[in-house]
Protein backbone atom coordinates (compact mmCIF):
# COMPACT_ATOMS: atom_id res chain seq x y z
CA UNK A 1 0.00 0.00 0.00
CA UNK A 2 3.01 2.64 0.97
CA UNK A 3 4.82 1.90 -2.08
CA UNK A 4 0.99 2.59 -4.06
CA UNK A 5 0.57 5.43 -2.66
CA UNK A 6 4.31 6.93 -3.36
CA UNK A 7 4.00 5.73 -6.98
CA UNK A 8 0.61 7.38 -7.04
CA UNK A 9 2.30 10.84 -5.60
CA UNK A 10 5.22 10.45 -7.95
CA UNK A 11 2.73 10.32 -11.15
CA UNK A 12 0.42 13.43 -9.79
CA UNK A 13 3.80 15.61 -9.35
CA UNK A 14 5.06 14.59 -12.98
CA UNK A 15 1.36 15.80 -14.01
CA UNK A 16 1.89 19.18 -12.22
CA UNK A 17 5.02 19.52 -13.24
CA UNK A 18 4.14 18.84 -17.32
CA UNK A 19 0.76 20.96 -16.77
CA UNK A 20 3.17 23.81 -15.37
CA UNK A 21 5.52 23.49 -18.50
CA UNK A 22 2.53 23.87 -20.82
CA UNK A 23 1.47 26.87 -18.82
CA UNK A 24 5.05 28.22 -19.16
CA UNK A 25 4.61 27.98 -22.58
CA UNK A 26 1.54 28.92 -23.55
CA UNK A 27 2.44 32.12 -21.44
CA UNK A 28 5.83 32.71 -23.47
CA UNK A 29 3.81 32.12 -26.97
CA UNK A 30 1.25 34.32 -26.09
CA UNK A 31 3.70 37.27 -24.72
CA UNK A 32 5.93 36.45 -27.94
CA UNK A 33 2.94 37.24 -29.73
CA UNK A 34 1.57 40.40 -28.16
CA UNK A 35 5.31 41.48 -28.99
CA UNK A 36 5.07 40.74 -32.34
CA UNK A 37 2.05 42.65 -32.69
CA UNK A 38 3.25 45.70 -31.08
CA UNK A 39 5.85 45.89 -33.19
CA UNK A 40 3.96 45.72 -35.98
CA UNK A 41 1.74 48.17 -34.84
CA UNK A 42 4.53 50.43 -34.18
CA UNK A 43 6.16 50.10 -37.69
CA UNK A 44 2.44 50.98 -39.41
CA UNK A 45 1.70 53.68 -37.12
CA UNK A 46 0.71 56.26 -39.17
CA UNK A 47 -1.66 54.13 -41.47
CA UNK A 48 -3.56 52.94 -38.39
CA UNK A 49 -4.36 56.88 -37.17
CA UNK A 50 -5.87 57.98 -40.33
CA UNK A 51 -7.69 54.50 -40.17
CA UNK A 52 -8.76 55.58 -36.84
CA UNK A 53 -9.41 59.30 -37.12
CA UNK A 54 -12.25 58.22 -40.16
CA UNK A 55 -14.15 55.83 -37.23
CA UNK A 56 -14.11 58.27 -34.15
CA UNK A 57 -15.72 60.93 -36.30
CA UNK A 58 -13.11 63.88 -36.46
CA UNK A 59 -14.99 66.88 -36.98
CA UNK A 60 -14.93 67.71 -41.57
CA UNK A 61 -13.16 71.62 -39.88
CA UNK A 62 -11.73 72.82 -37.11
CA UNK A 63 -13.47 74.38 -34.37
CA UNK A 64 -11.10 76.96 -33.46
CA UNK A 65 -8.12 77.21 -31.50
CA UNK A 66 -6.42 73.62 -30.81
CA UNK A 67 -7.04 72.38 -27.46
CA UNK A 68 -6.41 69.33 -25.31
CA UNK A 69 -8.77 68.23 -22.73
CA UNK A 70 -8.12 65.28 -20.69
CA UNK A 71 -10.63 62.89 -18.86
CA UNK A 72 -9.94 61.83 -15.79
CA UNK A 73 -11.65 59.32 -13.37
CA UNK A 74 -12.08 55.89 -12.07
CA UNK A 75 -14.14 53.21 -14.06
CA UNK A 76 -17.17 52.78 -13.82
CA UNK A 77 -17.74 57.04 -13.14
CA UNK A 78 -19.25 56.94 -16.59
CA UNK A 79 -15.87 58.99 -18.31
CA UNK A 80 -16.60 57.72 -21.88
CA UNK A 81 -19.93 59.12 -21.46
CA UNK A 82 -19.11 62.81 -19.98
CA UNK A 83 -16.31 62.70 -22.67
CA UNK A 84 -18.62 62.07 -25.71
CA UNK A 85 -20.87 65.51 -24.31
CA UNK A 86 -17.90 67.51 -23.69
CA UNK A 87 -16.89 66.78 -27.79
CA UNK A 88 -19.95 67.26 -28.97
CA UNK A 89 -20.60 70.31 -27.22
CA UNK A 90 -17.00 71.36 -28.12
CA UNK A 91 -16.97 70.19 -31.58
CA UNK A 92 -14.24 68.24 -31.31
CA UNK A 93 -12.98 64.78 -31.54
CA UNK A 94 -13.58 62.10 -29.26
CA UNK A 95 -10.14 60.18 -28.39
CA UNK A 96 -10.37 56.84 -26.27
CA UNK A 97 -7.79 54.46 -25.60
CA UNK A 98 -10.28 51.65 -24.24
CA UNK A 99 -11.75 52.22 -27.78
CA UNK A 100 -8.24 52.05 -29.65
CA UNK A 101 -7.53 48.91 -27.23
CA UNK A 102 -10.53 47.16 -28.60
CA UNK A 103 -9.71 48.00 -32.24
CA UNK A 104 -5.97 47.09 -32.27
CA UNK A 105 -6.26 43.64 -30.12
CA UNK A 106 -8.90 40.85 -30.33
CA UNK A 107 -8.13 39.92 -26.60
CA UNK A 108 -6.88 42.65 -24.53
CA UNK A 109 -4.03 41.57 -22.22
CA UNK A 110 -3.34 45.18 -20.90
CA UNK A 111 0.39 43.71 -20.37
CA UNK A 112 3.15 47.31 -20.97
CA UNK A 113 3.72 46.33 -24.51
CA UNK A 114 0.17 46.57 -25.40
CA UNK A 115 -0.48 49.39 -23.45
CA UNK A 116 2.87 50.88 -25.06
CA UNK A 117 1.40 50.30 -28.48
CA UNK A 118 -2.18 51.24 -27.31
CA UNK A 119 -1.14 54.80 -25.54
CA UNK A 120 1.68 55.50 -28.89
CA UNK A 121 -1.14 55.22 -31.47
CA UNK A 122 -3.06 57.19 -29.42
CA UNK A 123 -0.68 60.05 -28.72
CA UNK A 124 0.43 60.12 -32.10
CA UNK A 125 -3.71 60.44 -33.20
CA UNK A 126 -3.95 63.75 -30.70
CA UNK A 127 -0.58 65.28 -32.12
CA UNK A 128 -1.99 64.83 -35.24
CA UNK A 129 -5.59 66.32 -35.00
CA UNK A 130 -4.07 68.96 -32.42
CA UNK A 131 -1.71 70.01 -35.56
CA UNK A 132 -4.58 70.36 -37.49
CA UNK A 133 -6.11 72.62 -35.23
CA UNK A 134 -8.87 70.48 -33.29
CA UNK A 135 -9.88 70.09 -30.05
CA UNK A 136 -9.56 66.77 -28.49
CA UNK A 137 -10.90 65.13 -25.91
CA UNK A 138 -8.79 62.52 -24.43
CA UNK A 139 -10.63 59.57 -22.73
CA UNK A 140 -8.51 57.65 -20.26
CA UNK A 141 -8.64 56.82 -16.46
CA UNK A 142 -5.33 59.51 -16.52
CA UNK A 143 -5.52 59.37 -12.30
CA UNK A 144 -1.50 59.28 -12.50
CA UNK A 145 0.85 61.88 -13.63
CA UNK A 146 2.85 59.68 -15.39
CA UNK A 147 0.17 58.30 -17.57
CA UNK A 148 -1.23 62.12 -18.39
CA UNK A 149 2.50 63.23 -19.09
CA UNK A 150 2.94 62.03 -22.58
CA UNK A 151 -0.15 63.68 -23.91
CA UNK A 152 0.81 67.05 -21.51
CA UNK A 153 3.63 66.62 -23.43
CA UNK A 154 2.38 66.57 -26.88
CA UNK A 155 0.34 69.36 -26.23
CA UNK A 156 3.00 71.66 -24.37
CA UNK A 157 5.27 70.97 -28.16
CA UNK A 158 2.30 72.90 -29.95
CA UNK A 159 1.23 75.13 -27.45
CA UNK A 160 -2.09 74.15 -26.83
CA UNK A 161 -3.97 74.41 -23.71
CA UNK A 162 -4.48 71.74 -21.34
CA UNK A 163 -7.93 71.28 -19.64
CA UNK A 164 -8.02 68.56 -17.46
CA UNK A 165 -11.04 67.35 -16.25
CA UNK A 166 -12.05 64.83 -13.78
CA UNK A 167 -15.73 62.66 -13.72
CA UNK A 168 -17.06 61.71 -10.52
CA UNK A 169 -19.66 59.76 -9.54
CA UNK A 170 -21.34 58.38 -6.18
CA UNK A 171 -19.21 54.87 -4.71
CA UNK A 172 -22.84 52.71 -5.25
CA UNK A 173 -23.53 54.07 -8.53
CA UNK A 174 -20.00 53.51 -10.42
CA UNK A 175 -19.99 49.94 -9.01
CA UNK A 176 -23.73 49.36 -10.18
CA UNK A 177 -22.49 50.42 -13.97
CA UNK A 178 -19.42 48.03 -13.37
CA UNK A 179 -21.59 45.14 -12.50
CA UNK A 180 -24.13 46.06 -15.48
CA UNK A 181 -21.05 45.76 -17.56
CA UNK A 182 -20.26 42.41 -16.27
CA UNK A 183 -23.95 41.07 -17.78
CA UNK A 184 -25.44 43.83 -20.54
CA UNK A 185 -22.60 45.60 -22.27
CA UNK A 186 -23.73 48.57 -23.91
CA UNK A 187 -22.33 48.40 -27.65
CA UNK A 188 -20.54 51.96 -27.42
CA UNK A 189 -18.99 50.40 -24.00
CA UNK A 190 -14.84 49.32 -24.78
CA UNK A 191 -14.06 48.89 -21.12
CA UNK A 192 -13.01 45.20 -19.29
CA UNK A 193 -12.83 47.42 -16.44
CA UNK A 194 -14.85 45.45 -13.17
CA UNK A 195 -15.45 46.33 -9.76
CA UNK A 196 -11.89 44.70 -8.64
CA UNK A 197 -10.13 47.07 -11.20
CA UNK A 198 -12.31 49.69 -9.76
CA UNK A 199 -11.18 48.58 -5.91
CA UNK A 200 -7.70 48.05 -7.06
CA UNK A 201 -7.37 51.79 -8.26
CA UNK A 202 -9.05 53.29 -5.47
CA UNK A 203 -6.57 52.10 -3.55
CA UNK A 204 -3.85 53.56 -5.61
CA UNK A 205 -5.49 57.16 -5.61
CA UNK A 206 -6.14 59.91 -7.69
CA UNK A 207 -2.76 62.41 -8.09
CA UNK A 208 -4.38 65.16 -8.95
CA UNK A 209 -2.84 67.84 -11.24
CA UNK A 210 -2.24 71.53 -10.41
CA UNK A 211 -5.72 72.19 -10.88
CA UNK A 212 -9.19 70.60 -12.74
CA UNK A 213 -12.65 70.83 -13.22
CA UNK A 214 -14.61 68.36 -12.10
CA UNK A 215 -18.06 66.87 -13.65
CA UNK A 216 -20.42 65.29 -10.97
CA UNK A 217 -22.04 62.23 -12.86
CA UNK A 218 -25.61 62.10 -12.24
CA UNK A 219 -29.36 63.34 -13.12
CA UNK A 220 -27.83 66.67 -13.54
CA UNK A 221 -25.12 65.87 -15.92
CA UNK A 222 -26.43 67.66 -18.62
CA UNK A 223 -25.61 70.64 -16.72
CA UNK A 224 -22.45 69.89 -15.07
CA UNK A 225 -20.95 69.52 -18.66
CA UNK A 226 -22.73 73.08 -19.80
CA UNK A 227 -21.00 74.65 -17.40
CA UNK A 228 -17.79 72.94 -17.98
CA UNK A 229 -17.76 73.71 -21.49
CA UNK A 230 -18.38 77.45 -20.75
CA UNK A 231 -15.18 77.52 -18.78
CA UNK A 232 -12.90 75.90 -21.59
CA UNK A 233 -14.22 78.00 -24.00
CA UNK A 234 -13.86 81.19 -22.03
CA UNK A 235 -10.24 80.17 -21.60
CA UNK A 236 -9.78 79.70 -25.22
Amino acid sequence: MGRGRRRADRAARAGIRSLSRARARTVRISDAATTAQTRALHAHRRALVAQLREEIGVPATPAGRASLVIVMGYPGVGKSHCARLLATALAGAHVATDHLRSRLFIAASYADEENAAVFGIAEALVEELLAEGHTVVLDATHLTRRNRAPAERVAGARGVTVHHVLVTAEDAEARARLDTRGRDRAADDHSDADVRVYERMRERGFEAPASYLEIRNGPLVNDEVARVVAIIAGAA
